[in-house]
Protein backbone atom coordinates (compact mmCIF):
# COMPACT_ATOMS: atom_id res chain seq x y z
CA UNK A 1 0.00 0.00 0.00
CA UNK A 2 1.30 3.44 -0.82
CA UNK A 3 1.98 6.08 1.25
CA UNK A 4 -0.57 8.57 1.80
CA UNK A 5 0.59 12.03 2.43
CA UNK A 6 -2.18 13.55 4.48
CA UNK A 7 -5.46 13.27 6.37
CA UNK A 8 -7.43 14.17 3.14
CA UNK A 9 -5.48 11.24 1.28
CA UNK A 10 -6.11 9.06 3.89
CA UNK A 11 -9.98 9.83 4.18
CA UNK A 12 -10.94 9.72 0.14
CA UNK A 13 -8.86 6.15 0.16
CA UNK A 14 -11.55 5.03 2.95
CA UNK A 15 -14.63 6.90 1.30
CA UNK A 16 -13.16 5.44 -2.23
CA UNK A 17 -13.19 1.58 0.25
CA UNK A 18 -16.46 2.34 1.51
CA UNK A 19 -18.27 3.84 -1.87
CA UNK A 20 -17.71 0.71 -4.15
CA UNK A 21 -18.93 -2.17 -1.95
CA UNK A 22 -21.59 0.13 -1.10
CA UNK A 23 -23.12 0.75 -4.56
CA UNK A 24 -22.46 -3.52 -5.30
CA UNK A 25 -24.87 -3.93 -2.00
CA UNK A 26 -27.48 -0.95 -3.28
CA UNK A 27 -27.51 -2.04 -6.90
CA UNK A 28 -27.33 -6.02 -5.72
CA UNK A 29 -31.09 -4.96 -3.54
CA UNK A 30 -32.54 -3.06 -6.22
CA UNK A 31 -31.53 -6.03 -8.62
CA UNK A 32 -33.29 -8.68 -6.41
CA UNK A 33 -36.32 -7.18 -4.78
CA UNK A 34 -37.65 -4.54 -7.88
CA UNK A 35 -40.36 -6.67 -8.39
CA UNK A 36 -41.43 -7.63 -4.98
CA UNK A 37 -44.31 -6.23 -3.08
CA UNK A 38 -43.73 -3.84 0.13
CA UNK A 39 -39.82 -2.87 -0.68
CA UNK A 40 -41.31 0.00 -2.68
CA UNK A 41 -39.94 2.33 -0.11
CA UNK A 42 -36.38 0.93 0.23
CA UNK A 43 -35.86 0.91 -3.47
CA UNK A 44 -36.33 4.55 -3.59
CA UNK A 45 -34.04 5.03 -0.58
CA UNK A 46 -31.79 2.82 -2.14
CA UNK A 47 -31.79 4.47 -5.32
CA UNK A 48 -31.13 8.10 -4.26
CA UNK A 49 -28.35 6.87 -2.16
CA UNK A 50 -26.77 5.16 -5.46
CA UNK A 51 -27.01 7.98 -7.44
CA UNK A 52 -25.94 10.13 -4.34
CA UNK A 53 -22.72 7.91 -4.30
CA UNK A 54 -21.90 7.57 -7.95
CA UNK A 55 -21.36 11.54 -7.86
CA UNK A 56 -19.32 10.97 -5.49
CA UNK A 57 -17.36 8.22 -6.66
CA UNK A 58 -16.60 10.94 -9.68
CA UNK A 59 -16.21 13.65 -7.36
CA UNK A 60 -13.29 11.32 -5.08
CA UNK A 61 -11.49 10.08 -8.12
CA UNK A 62 -11.60 13.77 -9.79
CA UNK A 63 -10.10 15.30 -6.16
CA UNK A 64 -13.15 18.37 -6.48
CA UNK A 65 -15.62 19.39 -3.58
CA UNK A 66 -14.63 16.69 -0.83
CA UNK A 67 -15.95 18.90 1.93
CA UNK A 68 -19.63 19.22 -0.42
CA UNK A 69 -19.44 15.43 -1.30
CA UNK A 70 -18.71 14.82 2.69
CA UNK A 71 -21.31 16.93 3.99
CA UNK A 72 -24.15 16.22 1.32
CA UNK A 73 -23.27 12.32 2.80
CA UNK A 74 -23.43 13.31 6.31
CA UNK A 75 -27.04 14.40 5.61
CA UNK A 76 -28.23 12.16 3.12
CA UNK A 77 -27.09 8.98 5.51
CA UNK A 78 -28.21 10.54 9.12
CA UNK A 79 -31.94 11.41 7.18
CA UNK A 80 -31.87 8.09 5.72
CA UNK A 81 -30.57 6.63 9.39
CA UNK A 82 -33.39 7.96 11.61
CA UNK A 83 -35.81 7.53 8.71
CA UNK A 84 -35.55 3.56 8.67
CA UNK A 85 -35.20 3.40 12.03
CA UNK A 86 -38.06 5.62 12.56
CA UNK A 87 -40.11 3.10 9.78
CA UNK A 88 -39.61 -0.07 12.51
CA UNK A 89 -40.72 2.00 15.39
CA UNK A 90 -43.39 3.17 14.21
CA UNK A 91 -44.68 0.69 11.13
CA UNK A 92 -43.30 -2.68 12.73
CA UNK A 93 -42.97 -2.60 16.05
CA UNK A 94 -45.83 -0.31 17.00
CA UNK A 95 -48.55 -3.14 15.43
CA UNK A 96 -45.95 -6.02 16.14
CA UNK A 97 -44.90 -6.93 12.79
CA UNK A 98 -41.78 -8.45 12.39
CA UNK A 99 -38.34 -7.45 10.47
CA UNK A 100 -38.59 -4.03 12.30
CA UNK A 101 -35.39 -2.71 11.58
CA UNK A 102 -34.33 -5.39 8.17
CA UNK A 103 -30.52 -4.22 6.93
CA UNK A 104 -30.38 -1.17 9.33
CA UNK A 105 -28.55 -3.16 11.82
CA UNK A 106 -26.10 -4.40 9.46
CA UNK A 107 -25.40 -0.65 8.27
CA UNK A 108 -25.21 0.50 11.75
CA UNK A 109 -21.11 0.21 11.99
CA UNK A 110 -20.66 1.75 8.82
CA UNK A 111 -23.05 4.73 9.34
CA UNK A 112 -21.08 5.36 12.56
CA UNK A 113 -17.87 5.25 10.93
CA UNK A 114 -18.89 7.99 8.60
CA UNK A 115 -19.98 10.39 11.36
CA UNK A 116 -16.20 9.94 12.22
CA UNK A 117 -14.56 10.34 9.40
CA UNK A 118 -16.60 13.56 8.03
CA UNK A 119 -16.62 15.26 11.50
CA UNK A 120 -13.19 14.13 13.62
CA UNK A 121 -13.25 12.41 16.79
CA UNK A 122 -15.14 14.52 19.52
CA UNK A 123 -17.76 16.49 16.71
CA UNK A 124 -18.19 12.65 15.68
CA UNK A 125 -18.96 11.42 19.27
CA UNK A 126 -21.32 14.54 19.31
CA UNK A 127 -22.70 13.83 16.38
CA UNK A 128 -23.28 10.05 16.92
CA UNK A 129 -24.99 10.59 20.57
CA UNK A 130 -27.21 13.24 19.38
CA UNK A 131 -28.25 10.22 16.47
CA UNK A 132 -28.55 7.62 19.28
CA UNK A 133 -30.54 10.13 21.55
CA UNK A 134 -33.11 10.36 19.00
CA UNK A 135 -33.05 6.96 18.34
CA UNK A 136 -33.46 6.33 21.89
CA UNK A 137 -36.21 8.65 22.43
CA UNK A 138 -38.47 6.68 19.04
CA UNK A 139 -37.59 3.20 21.46
CA UNK A 140 -39.13 5.53 24.49
CA UNK A 141 -42.46 6.19 22.95
CA UNK A 142 -43.23 2.51 21.77
CA UNK A 143 -42.06 0.91 25.06
CA UNK A 144 -45.16 0.69 26.31
CA UNK A 145 -46.25 -1.16 22.70
CA UNK A 146 -43.93 -3.47 22.45
CA UNK A 147 -43.75 -7.06 22.73
CA UNK A 148 -41.26 -8.85 25.28
CA UNK A 149 -39.20 -10.18 22.33
CA UNK A 150 -38.74 -6.93 20.91
CA UNK A 151 -38.27 -5.37 23.60
CA UNK A 152 -35.00 -7.94 23.95
CA UNK A 153 -34.10 -7.14 20.50
CA UNK A 154 -34.50 -3.11 20.96
CA UNK A 155 -32.41 -3.35 24.15
CA UNK A 156 -29.52 -5.24 22.33
CA UNK A 157 -29.97 -2.88 19.70
CA UNK A 158 -29.13 0.43 21.97
CA UNK A 159 -26.49 -1.85 23.66
CA UNK A 160 -24.67 -2.45 20.26
CA UNK A 161 -24.96 0.86 18.51
CA UNK A 162 -22.99 2.77 21.97
CA UNK A 163 -21.04 -0.33 21.64
CA UNK A 164 -19.92 0.87 18.07
CA UNK A 165 -20.13 4.45 18.65
CA UNK A 166 -17.29 3.88 21.80
CA UNK A 167 -15.43 1.45 20.17
CA UNK A 168 -14.60 3.54 16.70
CA UNK A 169 -14.12 6.50 19.13
CA UNK A 170 -11.57 5.42 20.95
CA UNK A 171 -9.93 3.06 18.08
CA UNK A 172 -8.54 6.82 17.14
CA UNK A 173 -6.53 6.81 20.41
CA UNK A 174 -5.47 2.92 19.11
CA UNK A 175 -4.53 4.30 15.75
CA UNK A 176 -2.86 7.20 17.27
CA UNK A 177 -0.69 5.12 19.29
CA UNK A 178 0.29 2.95 16.60
CA UNK A 179 1.06 5.39 14.45
CA UNK A 180 3.24 7.30 17.08
CA UNK A 181 5.20 4.05 17.68
CA UNK A 182 5.70 3.58 13.32
CA UNK A 183 7.15 7.11 13.69
CA UNK A 184 9.42 6.19 16.40
CA UNK A 185 10.46 3.07 14.75
CA UNK A 186 11.01 5.21 11.21
CA UNK A 187 12.81 7.72 13.35
CA UNK A 188 15.10 5.19 15.24
CA UNK A 189 16.56 3.79 12.15
CA UNK A 190 16.96 7.08 9.18
CA UNK A 191 18.88 10.17 9.70
CA UNK A 192 16.60 13.19 10.55
CA UNK A 193 18.46 15.72 8.24
CA UNK A 194 18.77 13.76 4.66
CA UNK A 195 15.76 10.82 5.41
CA UNK A 196 18.32 8.25 4.28
CA UNK A 197 19.10 5.38 6.87
CA UNK A 198 21.21 6.18 9.93
CA UNK A 199 24.09 4.59 11.69
CA UNK A 200 22.22 2.32 13.73
CA UNK A 201 20.56 1.42 10.35
CA UNK A 202 23.70 0.78 8.90
CA UNK A 203 24.79 -1.27 11.66
CA UNK A 204 22.10 -3.81 11.48
CA UNK A 205 22.52 -4.06 7.97
CA UNK A 206 26.33 -5.14 8.25
CA UNK A 207 25.29 -7.71 11.05
CA UNK A 208 22.40 -9.31 8.88
CA UNK A 209 25.08 -9.43 5.82
CA UNK A 210 28.01 -10.80 7.53
CA UNK A 211 25.99 -12.78 9.14
CA UNK A 212 24.46 -14.46 6.29
CA UNK A 213 25.27 -17.92 5.33
CA UNK A 214 24.36 -17.29 1.61
CA UNK A 215 27.47 -16.97 -0.97
CA UNK A 216 26.23 -13.64 -1.93
CA UNK A 217 29.09 -11.15 -1.77
CA UNK A 218 29.30 -7.82 0.59
CA UNK A 219 30.58 -4.64 -0.79
CA UNK A 220 31.60 -1.57 0.78
CA UNK A 221 31.68 1.89 -0.77
CA UNK A 222 32.76 4.43 2.36
CA UNK A 223 32.67 8.08 0.62
CA UNK A 224 32.29 11.70 1.54
CA UNK A 225 32.43 15.03 0.51
CA UNK A 226 35.90 16.78 -0.14
CA UNK A 227 36.24 19.94 1.49
CA UNK A 228 33.10 20.09 3.17
CA UNK A 229 34.61 22.35 5.74
CA UNK A 230 34.69 25.03 3.57
CA UNK A 231 31.83 24.47 2.21
CA UNK A 232 30.43 25.43 6.06
CA UNK A 233 32.76 27.94 6.71
CA UNK A 234 31.94 29.52 3.22
CA UNK A 235 28.35 29.21 2.86
CA UNK A 236 27.02 28.70 6.88
CA UNK A 237 25.69 25.59 7.86
CA UNK A 238 22.34 25.84 6.17
CA UNK A 239 23.82 25.83 3.08
CA UNK A 240 26.32 22.54 4.15
CA UNK A 241 22.92 20.82 5.11
CA UNK A 242 21.24 21.39 1.81
CA UNK A 243 23.86 20.13 0.45
CA UNK A 244 24.07 17.27 2.22
CA UNK A 245 20.42 16.69 1.48
CA UNK A 246 20.76 17.21 -2.38
CA UNK A 247 23.62 14.40 -2.27
CA UNK A 248 21.76 11.98 -0.69
CA UNK A 249 19.03 12.33 -3.16
CA UNK A 250 21.35 12.14 -6.22
CA UNK A 251 22.86 9.15 -5.48
CA UNK A 252 19.55 7.06 -4.18
CA UNK A 253 18.43 8.01 -7.85
CA UNK A 254 21.61 6.08 -9.16
CA UNK A 255 21.25 3.05 -6.81
CA UNK A 256 19.99 -0.55 -8.33
CA UNK A 257 18.09 -2.80 -5.34
CA UNK A 258 21.67 -4.40 -4.64
CA UNK A 259 22.85 -1.72 -2.74
CA UNK A 260 21.67 0.07 0.85
CA UNK A 261 22.35 3.41 1.56
CA UNK A 262 22.54 5.56 4.43
CA UNK A 263 24.50 8.70 6.49
CA UNK A 264 27.26 7.37 8.76
CA UNK A 265 27.74 10.64 10.60
CA UNK A 266 28.70 14.29 9.31
CA UNK A 267 29.36 14.50 6.04
CA UNK A 268 30.36 10.57 5.54
CA UNK A 269 27.81 8.27 4.04
CA UNK A 270 28.32 4.05 2.96
CA UNK A 271 26.78 2.18 0.53
CA UNK A 272 26.58 -1.59 1.00
CA UNK A 273 26.49 -3.61 -2.08
CA UNK A 274 25.50 -7.03 -2.82
CA UNK A 275 28.05 -6.79 -6.08
CA UNK A 276 31.79 -7.64 -5.92
CA UNK A 277 34.45 -5.83 -5.54
CA UNK A 278 34.92 -5.23 -9.25
CA UNK A 279 31.30 -4.28 -9.81
CA UNK A 280 31.33 -1.56 -6.74
CA UNK A 281 34.36 -0.19 -7.86
CA UNK A 282 32.40 0.67 -10.89
CA UNK A 283 29.95 1.81 -9.28
CA UNK A 284 32.14 4.02 -7.32
CA UNK A 285 33.57 5.70 -10.40
CA UNK A 286 29.85 6.20 -11.79
CA UNK A 287 28.34 8.29 -8.67
CA UNK A 288 31.85 10.21 -8.54
CA UNK A 289 31.53 11.48 -11.82
CA UNK A 290 27.76 11.96 -11.44
CA UNK A 291 28.62 14.35 -8.45
CA UNK A 292 31.46 15.94 -10.17
CA UNK A 293 29.35 16.83 -13.01
CA UNK A 294 26.59 17.64 -10.61
CA UNK A 295 25.90 21.74 -9.80
CA UNK A 296 24.44 21.81 -6.32
CA UNK A 297 21.79 24.64 -5.71
CA UNK A 298 23.17 26.60 -2.87
CA UNK A 299 27.23 25.10 -3.72
CA UNK A 300 28.29 24.93 -7.08
CA UNK A 301 30.15 22.00 -7.66
CA UNK A 302 31.64 19.34 -5.18
CA UNK A 303 33.49 16.87 -5.16
CA UNK A 304 33.52 13.34 -3.41
CA UNK A 305 35.97 10.69 -2.29
CA UNK A 306 35.88 6.76 -1.92
CA UNK A 307 36.98 4.42 -0.11
CA UNK A 308 35.73 0.19 -1.98
CA UNK A 309 36.94 -3.02 -0.03
CA UNK A 310 35.03 -6.24 -0.12
CA UNK A 311 34.10 -8.14 2.83
CA UNK A 312 36.43 -11.09 4.00
CA UNK A 313 34.78 -14.05 5.09
CA UNK A 314 35.58 -14.80 8.67
CA UNK A 315 36.33 -10.98 9.59
CA UNK A 316 34.29 -8.91 11.58
CA UNK A 317 32.40 -5.70 10.72
CA UNK A 318 34.96 -3.53 12.39
CA UNK A 319 37.49 -4.82 10.54
CA UNK A 320 35.53 -4.50 7.11
CA UNK A 321 34.71 -0.81 7.70
CA UNK A 322 37.87 -0.22 8.88
CA UNK A 323 39.63 -0.89 5.07
CA UNK A 324 37.25 0.95 4.15
CA UNK A 325 38.31 3.69 5.62
CA UNK A 326 42.20 3.22 5.19
CA UNK A 327 40.92 3.24 1.38
CA UNK A 328 38.91 6.49 1.77
CA UNK A 329 42.19 8.21 3.41
CA UNK A 330 44.12 7.03 1.04
CA UNK A 331 42.10 8.56 -1.86
CA UNK A 332 41.93 12.25 0.47
CA UNK A 333 45.95 11.78 0.12
CA UNK A 334 46.47 11.06 -2.96
CA UNK A 335 44.54 14.47 -4.20
CA UNK A 336 40.93 13.65 -3.70
CA UNK A 337 38.01 13.33 -6.42
CA UNK A 338 39.09 9.42 -6.88
CA UNK A 339 38.16 5.82 -5.57
CA UNK A 340 40.62 3.96 -4.01
CA UNK A 341 39.88 0.03 -3.99
CA UNK A 342 41.61 -1.91 -1.00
Amino acid sequence: MRKLGSLQDFKRTVYLSMIIPSLLAMISYIFFVFNRPGHGKYIAITVVLTCWFTISLFMLYQKRLMRFVEYGTLIIISAMHIGTVYDGFFNYIAIDKAGAFGVTVMWVPAVILSFFLILGGRRGLVFSLTVFMVIFVMGLVNFREMSEDYLISVTQFYVAYLFYILIIYFSQFLIKLFSDFEDMKENAFTDALTGIANRHQIDIWLEEKVSSETEVPVSLLFFDIDHFKCVNDKYGHKVGDSVLRELAVLIKENLSSYEQFGRWGGEEFIIISAQSRENVQKLAEELRLKIQEHSFETAGRQTVSFGVTEFIVGESIDSLISRADRGLYQSKHEGRNRVTII
